[in-house]
């Protein structure tokens, strides 16, 4: 018995050995394929900043980038479909190998400590001040779709873990077994994070900040069960693991609610009601490190005294963001908004979170917006503007897929910068609350005293698009306001009169010409990079439902070839 026991406890050592040399190696294959990114992303803006062109890369680069892409069904591009199936491979390679396969114990054991080791990995993609965004340009939102597949995983390691470890039991008769503390506390964990899994799949989709709320709490009790299931750290390194998760978390939660205290201090936001629901938030303090087109999550207890939202933002002097109305905050916002127009209310920010490519490091840049997508694409372009210079021959095309005209009302101070080809398609009949038969007239805000010329036409030409010296450097999407070289007029500080008149099958609202019915974005795509030569950049920014993700996704790819302008694309999709 004695020597049955010694044997015992070398196969469990010689196993735990197994078990945590493999969880090193998981790790460091994970590191790795980090790396990769890291140094495409370094590469890539070496390149960009510094216009290196290599004649033998550039084949390569060219053909693969071409496929890479490419959307596909089921992911958002033909590259996060590779990159999953590497992470896939990966795990099911270090599940099954380096143990005895003699004991189905073996196989409980190894799929225990693939689940642990993927569990850390689900917090570390949660972060929001993920150290990512910084080595690869990979901010947290764009992890998320990664972030729940490994936890997924998880989930289906927990499942074979506790469904063989149970069998074995349960067949040799084992039930005290089945009652003890640890196993308990696993039993617990088990159905919690199927609980977890279940309420990411379909809560998720139905009531966001329910199921964050859930979300949270959920991954508290796993935390704790996963330490009282393994909670000896000499004998079992998973508790080193469950630290790990543990201090990861709490870190970030600590940096998030600093900052959201320190913007706390004398701040205050002003509300703005806009048509078609949506809300205009103006803060009194600017963000610190905040640039057009990131974003923060923003706390308004009167609204809201629990939660945090995230909005896009689109002006930064003073931070302004613009808020569209779906349910939950977002409604109850724009309600307050209505009820209260011009209303003060105490504000806290979070953030800025969000990370893409400089545009001013390209000669031509390709906004393209669906809805409300515009407001990161507005800031895209804001953002561009506040860096350009006298000698920048940069230039931006902007198109703009909106349902009704209405919403236009939203960007009534930002409808007009230099340089900027605006290119705006009402995909929906005119609004009754738009008189197009005759010329209607409003008041507008705006901030500068600005001379420009027009003959109310809708029509631009080239010369339509000279650059202003004196508004390059203007912050914030008021970058957009009254520098309007169509109007014969010069706009006095403080308010203007609006005209918006109809030109035969198209409507100029504020003086931007909108074209009726839905855009061909294949063809402006195609057109745009077309007009930059060869020895170009460009790049394209895109934020939108699906179907237009997928055409941006699909045409830029098209247009990439080895004899053309080097093209990037950047794509910032609904959801979170």
């Amino acid at each position: 018995m004695v020597r049955y026991s010694s044997n015992k406890e070398l196969m469990f050592a010689e196993r735990q050995h197994d078990n945590e040399q493999t969880t090193k190696y998981y790790a460091a294959a994970l590191s790795g394929l980090i790396g990769v990114f890291i140094i495409s992303h370094w590469t890539r803006w070496l390149i960009n900043r510094h216009r290196i062109s290599s004649p033998f890369l550039s084949p390569f680069v060219a053909l693969s980038r071409r496929v890479l892409l490419r959307k596909i069904p089921g992911f958002s591009s033909v590259g996060h479909a590779m990159l999953l199936t590497i992470f896939f491979a990966i795990n099911i390679v270090f599940s099954f190998t380096g143990f005895d396969y003699s004991g189905p114990t073996n196989f409980a054991s190894r799929f225990g400590w693939m689940a642990s080791a993927n569990f850390a990995l689900v917090v570390f993609l949660a972060l929001k001040n993920t150290p990512l965004a910084i080595l690869t340009s990979y901010s947290y939102e764009r992890l998320n779709p990664l972030h729940q597949v490994a936890g997924y995983l998880t989930a289906v390691y927990m499942v074979l873990h506790a469904a063989i470890y149970s069998g074995y039991f349960i067949q040799k008769a084992r039930w005290e077994v089945m009652h003890e503390e640890l196993v308990t506390a696993g039993i617990v964990l088990g159905f919690v994070m199927l609980a977890a899994v279940v309420e990411a799949f379909i809560l998720r989709r139905f009531n966001y900040e329910l199921f964050y709320v859930v979300h949270v709490v959920l991954f508290t009790v796993m935390l704790i069960t996963l330490g009282l299931h393994r909670p000896e750290v000499n004998k079992e390194r998973i508790a080193i693991i469950t630290c790990l998760a543990a201090g990861l978390w709490v870190a970030d939660r600590l940096i998030r609610m600093s900052r959201l205290m320190y913007n706390s201090v004398n701040n205050e936001a002003t509300l703005h009601p806009l048509p078609q629901g949506g809300t205009q938030i103006l803060l009194k303090k600017p963000l610190h490190r905040a640039v057009p087109g990131t974003h923060c999550f923003v706390w308004l207890p009167r609204v809201r005294l629990f939660e945090t939202h995230p909005f896009t933002i689109v002006a930064t002097s003073p931070t302004e963001l613009i808020v569209n109305s779906y349910n939950g905050f977002t409604r109850s916002l724009h309600k307050y908004a209505t009820k209260n127009p011009g209303a003060t209310l105490r504000v806290s920010l979070e953030g800025p979170y969000g990370t893409f490519p400089d545009p001013i490091l390209f000669d031509k840049v390709i906004c393209v917006a669906g809805g409300s997508g515009a407001t990161f694409t507005f800031g895209m372009a804001s953002n561009m503007l506040q860096k350009m210079t006298k000698n920048t021959k940069s230039s931006i095309d902007f198109i703009w897929a909106v349902r009704s005209r209405d919403h236009l009302n939203a960007i009534r101070s930002h409808a007009h910068a230099p340089r900027v080809a605006l290119k705006i398609h009402a995909t929906r009949e005119v609004s009754s609350s738009t008189d197009t038969s005759a010329v209607a007239v409003e008041e507008l805000p705006l901030r500068k005293t600005e001379t420009v010329t027009s003959d109310c036409s809708g029509e631009k030409n080239s010369a339509d698009l000279s650059v202003n010296r004196n508004r390059t450097n203007s912050s914030s999407l008021s970058a957009f306001d009254g520098s309007d070289p169509e109007k014969g007029r010069t706009v006095e500080a403080g308010r203007v009169r609006s005209v918006v008149c109809r030109t035969g099958t198209n409507v100029s609202v504020h003086d931007v010409p909108v074209e009726q019915g839905r855009p061909d974005i294949a063809a402006l795509l195609r057109a745009a990079i077309a007009s930059v030569g060869r020895d170009q950049r460009v790049l394209v920014c895109a934020c939108g439902p699906d179907k237009l993700m997928k055409v941006v996704r699909n045409t830029t790819a098209e247009c990439i070839a080895v004899d053309g302008p080097a093209v990037e694309l950047h794509c910032e999709q609904f959801g979170w």
